[in-house]
């Protein structure tokens, strides 16, 4: 606590000293938009909640490769980790993570994450992030907006459009290539696209190639690490037709192909690996896109602009693992475990605006409708082969193959919002109101497959429907600085791996049922916030309180069946939980060459049903970069600085867990950017410049302290990164 008191004090130091500044000195950009928090383009100023904003200049100067290092600076954003071989499984805002933060890359929804024991994970798929123009993230529920899927908060894409991309250069034409290499996975990235853009057309192609090995975790030169050897490739198509005026019709194609092949050393010979002499992994995910916008201003009495958008989505993933052990008695072992998970995702929606202006205030009103259907289908086969006999049997650990965990399911979900941004005439004051209504219907179909789970499995479906309205207000204390504060009402729908999971191991008395009473979750959102834009200087806290009601508990062990002695789990609903706490940032440009820009974030979270803490909560964590530019603006040089407070606050109730608590951590990475001239750009940057071995709580907090796979878990010990680029 005594650094958290130390950055606190720092930063108010800071705030305070925002009302002498220096009229020698630069301003600031005071003109960065966002359309996350109302659907339609606002000055970040003038939103109402909180809003981190990530351009694809903090992208390009940080030499983010991915989606996790693209957040690594955010203080109150991280990513979820399904281990060394799966990865990035899923965004966490708040506390909040897996299936409650939305992301959507330009307007869609992405793909659920599932996954089911060490063999089986459909972890998230992210864009390729030479194709980001900007990453918005909204923290805390978002649901009155955004639905179902939205209640710890959301996360919106947008890639680059012709436009944007010609605009760098004076024709209507615009290149690149990039070249790229990461030191801590030996990842190897070739990059290349091209725009054009004219009076009626516009267009963009681009294609990415990566390939790699498995992280290099801290001192993994004397571990029995893993080792991956990986690929992915990228095509991203996008065409805008003018249509008639400022309407434009934008269509796209996105496809993504991944294959990871990976050695798993970290923990065979522990556990229930004690008797595993080989373990091989073989992963691929196919991820494809269609997308069809048509952007329209008619200015009638109903609306004056609006969006209609139309999608289609699979996503695939084929996971097959090769595991070589002896039995009890000594009998050598082969086993052959294969997973499939099948997601599409079909949509359409409708985003209307309309301005009134009455005698006394203005209203910019934000209405629309959306319907989404999920077709989501898995499934689990394998066998097992004595090698002395060289009999195969479908048969794993009591587990007849093939079969499925639960019942193919479709998911169609209808929303129906409207918000109303209130400006009163002659007045300081901004009022927004907001409401929607969510229909979910969840409709399982068993089969064959599924009944091999026993087929007096239950299978429920689920109609569920809510209202969440939204309040929020803003005070302009004056041209610099305001105050606001809000209330939302978040709500998410049962999914559908909690209400009817079926898994069944015999061999263990192990059995996950389904919970036809498992209700939806429901929170309760406050949020209060100052924000300062100087010339110069910007300054902003945000205080916040989230109260849950019947927050999902996946797959949580409910006892013992008295009359067969099996050991029973099921999703179950927590009757309360409560998360709240404080952001805050702050902006310094000191002169035209050096300017600073620190965040903290403090969050504390609370299960009320028993009194114990929520172990999904993240450290207190302050990051602060320090920005130098040559006059000549030739060069630049960034200075990242990341504090994390130690793991200390966590539920171990349960006798049984003793859960590995990582310490706290000061890192340092040091980013070079040198302009080879007008268009070639060298980048350099150096991780973890300390080489300190330290571990990221969202990857490693259901790990207990004595796994074997702690070690291979670690960050990255000190690494390089250099990136090229062309433009023409």
């Amino acid at each position: 606590m005594k650094n958290t008191r130390i950055a606190f004090a720092f930063l108010i130091i800071f705030a305070n000293s925002t009302y002498a500044e220096d009229d020698s000195t630069v301003e600031l950009d005071r003109t960065t938009v966002v359309a996350v928090a109302n659907k339609q383009m606002r000055p970040i100023m003038e939103v109402v909640g909180s809003v981190s904003v990530i351009t694809a200049d903090n992208i390009a100067n940080t030499n983010s490769e991915n989606m996790a290092d693209a957040l690594r600076y955010e203080s109150n954003i991280s990513m979820e980790n399904a281990g060394t071989r799966f990865g990035s499984s899923g965004i966490n805002i708040r506390g909040i993570g897996q299936n409650r933060v939305a992301i959507e890359i330009d307007g869609i929804t992405n793909a659920k994450q599932f996954s089911l024991g060490t063999y089986s994970n459909a972890t998230a798929q992210l864009p390729e992030t030479d194709l980001i123009k900007n990453v918005e993230i909204l923290n805390g529920p978002a649901s009155t907006l955004y639905g179902s899927d939205a209640i710890g908060g959301i996360v919106s894409i947008q890639t680059w459009n012709p436009e944007d991309l010609t605009r760098m250069n004076d024709g209507n034409r615009y290149s690149k290539i990039r070249l790229g290499y990461d030191g801590k996975t030996h990842g190897r990235v070739i990059s290349g696209l091209t725009a054009w853009d004219n009076d009626r057309m516009g267009g963009i192609v681009a294609f990415t190639q990566r390939d790699g090995k498995g992280l290099m975790n801290h001192d993994s030169t004397q571990l029995a690490r893993d080792f991956s050897d990986w690929d992915e490739q990228t095509l991203f198509t996008k065409f805008v037709i003018n249509t008639s005026g400022t309407n434009n019709l934008k269509f796209g194609f996105t496809g993504t192909q991944r294959n990871n092949d990976t050695q798993i050393n970290s923990f065979i010979g522990q556990g229930r690996f004690a008797r595993t002499t080989e373990l091989l992994a073989k992963d691929n995910s196919d991820n494809y896109r269609l997308t069809l916008d048509y952007d329209f201003a008619i200015n009638n009495q109903l609306f004056d602009d609006g969006v209609l958008r139309a999608y289609y989505a699979k996503t695939t993933f084929k996971q097959d693992t090769f595991e070589k052990r002896s039995s009890r008695r000594g009998t050598p072992l082969s086993q052959f475990r294969h997973f499939e998970y099948n997601q599409q995702n079909m949509g359409l929606e409708l985003n209307l605006n309309k301005q009134v202006v009455t005698h006394s205030s203005t209203h910019n009103i934000i209405y629309g409708i959306d319907y989404t259907s999920l077709d989501i289908q898995e499934l689990r086969n394998g066998s097992e082969t004595n090698l002395f006999t060289g009999v195969t049997l479908p048969v794993i650990l009591g587990e007849v193959f093939p079969r499925r965990d639960f019942p193919n399911s479709k998911v169609n979900q209808l929303g129906v919002f409207m918000l109303d941004e209130i400006t009163i005439d002659d007045s300081a004051w901004t009022i927004i109101p907001a409401i929607r209504f969510d229909y979910y219907d969840l409709k399982p179909s068993r089969d064959v497959l599924f009944d091999a789970n026993g087929a007096d499995t239950q299978i429920v479906s689920i109609n569920e429907s809510d209202i969440s309205p939204k309040l929020g207000v803003m005070y302009d204390i004056n041209d610099n600085a305001n105050i606001y504060a809000q209330y939302v009402r978040g709500f998410r729908a049962p999914p559908f791996d909690d209400v009817n999971i079926g898994l069944n191991l015999p061999i263990f008395n192990i059995r996950a049922i389904a919970n036809p009473d498992l209700q939806s979750e429901t929170s309760n959102g406050f949020e209060l916030g100052y924000r300062y834009f100087g010339d110069n200087q910007q300054f902003s806290i945000t205080s916040f309180y989230t109260d849950y009601n019947n927050f999902i508990e996946s797959k949580a062990r409910i006892g013992v069946d008295v009359d067969t002695g099996t050991l029973l789990f099921q999703s179950r609903n927590i009757e309360q939980a409560e998360i709240y706490g404080v952001e805050l940032s702050h902006k310094w440009q000191f002169n035209e060459q050096l300017s600073s820009y620190t965040t903290l974030a403090w969050t504390r979270g609370n299960n009320k049903t028993n009194d114990q803490p929520l172990n999904t909560i993240s450290p207190a964590k302050m990051v602060n970069n320090i920005s130098w530019s040559s006059s000549n603006q030739l060069w630049s040089l960034d200075l990242y600085s990341t504090f994390t407070q130690s793991v200390d606050r966590i539920d171990e109730s349960d006798p049984r867990d003793d859960f590995f608590k990582p310490a706290g951590f000061a890192v340092f990475d040091l980013f070079a950017n040198y302009k080879i001239s007008n268009n070639q750009q060298l980048r350099l940057g150096i991780f973890n410049l300390g080489n300190k071995k330290y571990w990221n709580w969202q990857q490693v907090r259901n790990f207990s302290a004595n796994d074997s796979i702690i070690d291979a878990m670690s960050q990255p010990s000190r690494s390089v990164s250099l990136s090229y680029t062309l433009t023409l």
